[in-house]
C-alpha cells in the first residue's frame, strides 16, 4: 500500500512531487473533509484511506467522516451519485 508521496518517487519523479508540495501550500491552512456513507465497502471507501494519507503527507490537513441516515436518505444520495 502506497501511503506516502515518497513511495511514488520512482514512478512520477522528483519534479512531480515538488509540484504537488508546491501546490499544496495554497490550501495547507485549510481543513479538507471527505464525506462518505461508509468507512467500509464500495469504491470511495476503498480509495479514501490512501487519499487522506497522501493529502496529509503533502501538508494538507485532511480527514474523513461518514454520514448517518436512513434508507430514504441513502436512496437520494445514490441518485446524486448516479447522476454525476
Amino acid at each position: 500500500m502506497l501511503r506516502s508521496l515518497h513511495d511514488y518517487r520512482e514512478i512520477v519523479g522528483d519534479g512531480v512531487l515538488s509540484e504537488i508540495y508546491k501546490k499544496s501550500l495554497k490550501i495547507c491552512k485549510k481543513h479538507i473533509v471527505h464525506i462518505n456513507s461508509t468507512y467500509q465497502g464500495g469504491g470511495v471507501a476503498e480509495m479514501l484511506p490512501n487519499l487522506v494519507a497522501l493529502m496529509n503527507d503533502a501538508g494538507i490537513d485532511t480527514g474523513w467522516r461518514i454520514l448517518h441516515g436512513d434508507a430514504d436518505f441513502f436512496a437520494i444520495t445514490k441518485k446524486f451519485h448516479n447522476a454525476l
